[in-house]
């Protein structure tokens, strides 16, 4: 009987474990034809993010529908177990695990096996029911479902059966089985027909879900761990930088499937397609073209069934005996349009739980554009030649630059021939923009109170580069980035201090690349230290109910929240009330990766869409700590018509009125 058992289970798991394979291998294939990128460095530090959001499933757990994932995963392993033993004791005629008769596991796999049920059955009604807007209806989920519900429900039959038979030990061990088998009253002979139908319904569901894995989106299962340990442990804010002096090198940036990374690749087969990048984009959520869960999804789409064939030579992809091109991804797979539309605010990389990386694929996509196809939009082309001649988006003289500074006690590098504590870049948001000088001179005017060693570059200063980089111009920005350095060099500087997130992620995370080392602080940090050593006193009432827009450069890309919320909560008088989307999940003004200098299409902008979540507040001023999202803010007012009743704040300038 067992002969028979064992031959016919291993003839269809082969056959199953042949057909897994062939479909997995043909997806690693794929992986292996893209770019080489090594991902294996600081091990200690991946083995501890593999606990923490894995095992842990720390990301997961952050939002409550994340709750029953993390039953399935858990209940999942432990069925697993138990399915081993399953299999040993049914097919083999023993169990195979010490564990498998023990009388705690027994109570734990019934536990799990009830928590999975519950959590299945949640899933299953949020998306049919109450479909959320993240959430696509797709067969693929249904068939999951189904299948982890049959696994469980055939198992706890054939336990059942087990006990009712005497196969199996009763008891509290096993409430449920036992249960169920206290009620059975029928023949012995046909307990044993149903136990052997519920046996072989078991393993053909199990190999079922073995074969149906890797051929739909569940392949999120074995690739979700892999791209969560091999993460990319770079700063946040810090960009893959090109070798533009490769003279072998033709084309820039990603315009091909076979172009991107082995790991940009990878993040398509770990999607779980759960949504929480789509509703966390501003660009989605005002009617752009972008949505970065359709991002991934449609590059893995077509690497499986277009590029991927192509990319390993398969016979599918030959044309008369000649290997097909690869088609461009740009028009064949995405718009321009869904391109330019991203902010970079790094949003969807914060909610996504597998540690997909939307912005380095985009900012790619858009290098090849720039720098491979030379297309970009009149506003972009403008703010490039702007750039280049007088290196500022504005288009002013760059002499005009410390203008800002003229009637203030401010020292450049040349007259303190270097001999300071702070260079305090001031970035060009700040030196050309009526509005924002304001924040700079607020800013002397502290430093000065302080008692602090500064001085600026003035003429000698340049743009930093950020726009330039984000829209995909990588030359201008190496250029840029270069002339800094060079002059950072040249005064020995050790120490810089700005009041623009841009600014402080481009020069803390990116001039690193490029050779230059320096203590870099955002304004704020610094003033937060002045405030709590007493170097600085606020003293003077502000009296004013506010909010608090977090700059997605200075918080989600730095993790700078704390600094700036300290410095508001020592002005007397001044009481702040958070946006129900604020430090981590705060939404983006609209300003990043470029944007700016680039017109916004869809159904609302995202500055008044901003604006909109901080009236809701019912406050009576927005302030910032970036000098970009101060120009959106202030827009964003005017759209709504409160800009009067509404006025946007720097931070550094409401210290400023109470230091007065």
């Amino acid at each position: 009987m067992y002969g028979l058992r064992i031959a016919i289970f291993l003839a269809a798991s082969g056959y199953a474990g042949w057909l897994f394979w062939q479909a997995f291998y043909a997806k690693l294939r794929f992986l292996r034809a893209a770019q080489p990128e090594d991902r294996t460095g600081q091990r200690k530090r991946r083995l501890g993010i593999f606990f923490k959001y894995v095992l842990g499933q720390a990301k997961v757990l952050a939002e409550p529908a994340g709750i029953g994932h993390f039953l399935i995963f858990w209940g999942f392993i432990v069925l697993s177990v138990g399915t081993l033993d399953f299999i040993g004791f049914h097919i083999f005629g023993r169990h195979l695990l010490w564990i498998g008769d023990s009388g705690w596991f027994r109570y734990l796999h019934e536990l799990f096996s009830l928590l999975v049920l519950l959590a299945v059955a949640i899933a299953w009604a949020r998306r049919y029911f109450f479909r959320p807007m993240r959430l696509d209806q797709s067969s693929d989920a249904y068939v999951i479902l189904a299948l982890l519900a049959g696994l469980i429900l055939t198992d706890t039959a054939a336990q059942s059966l087990d006990i009712a038979l005497g196969d199996a030990a009763a008891g509290l061990s096993a409430p449920m089985a036992s249960g169920i088998a206290s009620l059975l009253s029928v023949d012995w002979r046909i307990a044993a027909a149903l136990r052997e139908l519920f046996i072989w319904l078991h393993l053909a569901i199990l190999l079922g879900f073995l074969v149906f894995i890797p051929r739909s989106k569940h392949l999120h299962m074995l690739a979700a761990p892999f791209n969560t340990y091999y993460r990319s442990l770079r700063p946040y804010g810090q960009l893959r930088s090109l070798d533009l002096e490769d003279e072998s090198i033709e084309e820039f940036g990603v315009g091909r499937m076979d172009q991107f990374t082995w790991k940009q690749l990878l993040d398509g087969y770990a999607c779980t397609e759960c949504g929480r990048c789509h509703v966390s984009c501003p660009a989605t959520l005002t009617g752009k073209p972008l949505s970065p869960k359709h991002l991934i999804l449609k590059m893995r789409d077509h690497l499986t069934d277009v590029a991927g064939p192509i990319m390993i030579g398969s016979a599918g992809a030959q044309v008369e005996g000649k290997r097909q091109e690869l088609p461009a991804l740009i028009g064949d797979v995405y718009s321009e349009e869904e391109i330019w539309a991203c902010t970079t605010c790094r949003a969807c990389e914060e909610a996504c739980p597998v540690f997909n990386e939307h912005v380095d694929k985009i900012v790619d996509l858009r290098r090849y554009l720039v720098m491979t196809d030379g297309k970009s939009s009149s506003e972009m082309k403008r703010a490039f030649n702007n750039l280049e001649r007088h290196s500022n988006e504005w288009g002013q003289s760059r002499s005009e630059r410390a203008d800002w500074a003229k009637e203030l006690p401010v020292r450049t590098m040349e007259q303190a021939d270097g001999d300071v504590e702070y260079l305090y870049y001031v970035g060009s948001a700040v030196s050309f923009d009526p509005r924002n000088q304001k924040i700079a001179q607020a800013f002397v005017k502290l430093l000065n109170e302080a008692g602090i060693s500064f001085a600026i570059l003035g003429t000698l200063e340049e743009s930093d580069g950020d726009a330039a980089r984000r829209l995909g111009n990588e030359l201008l920005f190496q250029e840029l980035a270069k002339s800094n350095i060079e002059q950072f060099h040249r005064y020995g500087i050790k120490k810089i201090v700005t009041t623009d997130p841009h600014a402080y992620n481009t020069i803390k995370n990116e001039y690193s690349q490029f050779g230059f080392e320096a203590e870099v602080y955002h304004a704020t940090e610094l003033l937060a230290q002045l405030v709590e050593t007493g170097q600085l006193k606020p003293t003077r009432k502000v009296d004013i109910t506010m909010t608090y827009h977090d700059s997605c450069y200075l918080g989600r890309y730095n993790g700078i929240f704390s600094a700036p919320r300290y410095i508001l909560s020592q002005i007397p008088g001044l009481r702040v009330v958070e946006m129900e989307r604020n430090r981590e999940r705060g939404m983006c003004c609209g300003a990043g990766g470029g944007s700016m200098w680039k017109e916004e299409t869809g159904d609302k902008r995202i500055n008044v869409f901003r604006v909109e979540q901080a009236m809701d507040t019912g406050c009576q001023a927005i302030g910032t700590a970036c000098p970009f999202c101060m120009t959106m803010m202030i827009d964003g007012t005017k759209q709504k018509g409160v800009e009067d009743t509404m006025p946007t704040f720097d931070v550094v300038e409401l210290l400023a009125q109470s230091v007065s």
